[in-house]
């Protein structure tokens, strides 16, 4: 054979004189060490309070990250350039350029009101998770224990599980400095999910606008106050009062969508897991990093967060495994798709690339977690034989974990306000009445990102943050959309017979207030294109816990918010 003896990197080179070279960019695996190929045994992401007790784990852990941040930012793979994939600083990664005649659209790479939200941040963390095990790897040979070589093939990133009741922000967190075991021994070392350190001060303005003041930080912030010091105590106190209704609003997802365009974005109606993903960016952020789409790639927790979204996704897919996305058009745009584009399982995760180095991502490949070689302790998916068994199993779960007080029903015990089942139920019919509000709202309806904040009497409802920033180069890319928000009612019906619609029209109508507040605190009076819906479902109580409520369509009551 004529090349039988010339060398791979010899063809290569003969070969460009005659075809176009196809340059191979940055190929995403996922990690797949400390996979079991015969049962299917994958290591899991673990929740941080639980990763944290584990020594060598945690320890390469923290380790591999502080490497990652300490890498130059113009590195393909430094933490900067990383997390610059979902804001800014808009600059194209492995050479994967933006969309042509996107009028001067500046955004990252995120799909964000769409029902891309799920899957394309798939890909996304595990292309971090490669890198950050490729650091532990590295840092494991160092050690002398043979233990730490099994901790990092079965280091996987954590999540934070903020849903949990009673759930507040990792106590690792807050600390500027973390206690490790190191080859040489136990130290302290600096924490890097305390925040992340910008390497490059002044970045480039074309990176960094000046005119931004949060382009100027030397590192990311939570809650920071007019000095610029991060106040965590304040992520706290937030995460404490929202805690019970983001439970509440992830079971719904669970209970209530079934449908994966619905359950993947807040760019349509119903429950909906990047509603309350959104909540956390601004519990978290406050006026700082986590807050604004633009930045919250850099904030340490995003990462964490991402994860356990990602988790919630994982679990709704074992749960409904026929579930799958339909195309639609998505009103605003990326860095990589135009503004009003159809969108489906086969539009390319953009800058994402398969193994090959060539293919981009897409839903479809991007569907699995098996495919990038993790799992969750909540889908054990190997251990199953039937996909009936591990949604029952999972729904156990779900309903163990964010129902815990409840009788699997339309309401549960999540608060001291909460209404438990009315004693006219009886075991005949089993049925009684959910009811709920839903809010929708421009992204664009305000000059800076916002919350609408819903209560009733001085009781909390619910809240739907909006984390784009319109009025600066962003608005474009957030102008055309509109973010929708649906919270259950069951805090602010104390005493009232939910079946008794009369009752509780009566007892809601003139009561239900809402309040915009803007990311700097300001009020607004008037949102133009903010619109609020209550109405009621009849629903079916489960017949037990490895099984979800059945609710019926919802009946609005526009006399209510008249």
């Amino acid at each position: 054979m004529l090349f039988s003896k010339i060398s791979a990197s010899a063809l290569a080179v003969v070969s460009s004189f005659f075809f176009d070279v196809v340059i191979a960019k940055y190929a995403i695996t996922g990690v797949h060490t400390g996979v079991d190929a015969t049962t299917g045994y994958r290591p899991p992401r673990r929740e941080i309070n639980e990763l944290a007790l584990d020594k060598p784990q945690f320890s390469l852990y923290i380790q591999a990250l502080n490497a990652m941040m300490n890498v130059d930012e113009h590195n393909l793979t430094s933490y900067f350039q990383l997390s610059g994939i979902h804001g800014r600083p808009y600059i194209p990664w492995d050479d994967v350029n933006p969309a042509t005649s996107n009028n001067g659209i500046r955004t990252g790479y995120c799909t964000h009101g769409n029902t891309l939200f799920a899957t394309w941040h798939r890909p996304y963390l595990a292309l971090y998770e490669q890198v950050l095990a490729g650091h532990a790897q590295t840092i494991a040979k160092t050690y002398k224990s043979a233990e730490y070589q099994t901790a990092a093939d079965n280091l996987r990133m954590p999540f934070w599980d903020w849903a949990i009741p009673g759930s507040r922000f990792p106590t690792i967190m807050k600390s500027p400095t973390v206690q490790i075991t190191t080859p040489n021994g136990t130290a302290t070392v600096n924490n890097p999910l305390f925040n992340y350190k910008f390497l490059q001060r002044p970045e480039p303005t074309e990176w960094f606008p000046a005119n931004d003041p949060i382009a100027a930080k030397p590192t990311t912030l939570r809650h920071p106050d007019a000095n610029g010091v991060q106040h965590d105590e304040a992520t706290d106190q937030a995460l404490a009062e929202e805690n019970s209704f983001l439970a509440n609003q992830v079971w719904d997802v669970f209970a209530q969508t079934r449908d994966f365009n619905s359950m993947s974005t807040s760019g349509n109606g119903g429950p909906n897991f990047e509603t309350p993903h959104g909540e956390i960016h601004t519990l978290v952020g406050g006026d700082g990093h986590m807050t604004q789409v633009a930045w919250s790639g850099f904030e340490p927790t995003f990462w964490l967060h991402h994860a356990n979204v990602d988790r919630q996704v994982a679990m709704w897919q074992a749960i409904y495994p026929d579930a799958w996305l339909t195309n639609v058009r998505s009103p605003s745009g990326t860095w990589t798709i135009l503004p009003n584009s159809i969108v489906g399982e086969l539009t390319p995760l953009t800058p994402f690339t398969m193994g090959d180095g060539i293919t981009m991502y897409t839903s479809i490949t991007a569907r699995y977690t098996k495919n990038f070689g993790y799992s969750y302790p909540d889908v054990k998916d190997w251990l199953f034989s039937d996909p009936a068994s591990l949604k029952a199993n999972v729904t156990t779960q779900v309903n163990q974990l964010y129902n815990p007080n409840g009788s699997f029903g339309a309401f549960r015990s999540s608060t001291k306000r909460s209404i438990r089942i009315p004693s006219n139920i009886t075991d005949k019919t089993n049925e009684t009445h959910a009811w709920s509000i839903s809010v929708k709202v421009p992204n664009g309806a305000v000059d800076q990102a916002f919350s609408v904040k819903i209560s009733m009497c001085d009781i909390h409802v619910g809240s739907l943050s909006i984390l784009s920033v319109p009025g600066t180069v962003e608005r474009e890319a957030g102008a055309y959309r509109v973010t929708h928000g649906q919270f259950n009612l069951g805090t602010a019906l104390e005493g009232v017979d939910p079946d008794d619609v009369s009752a509780v029209i009566g007892h809601l109508k003139g009561k239900l207030k809402w309040e915009v507040v803007k990311l700097d605190g300001c009020v607004v009076d008037e949102v133009e294109g903010l619109e609020f819906e209550v109405a009621d479902q009849v629903v079916k109580k489960a017949e037990d816990i490895s099984k979800f409520p059945t609710f019926g369509e919802r009946t609005v009551h526009p006399d209510v918010m008249a």
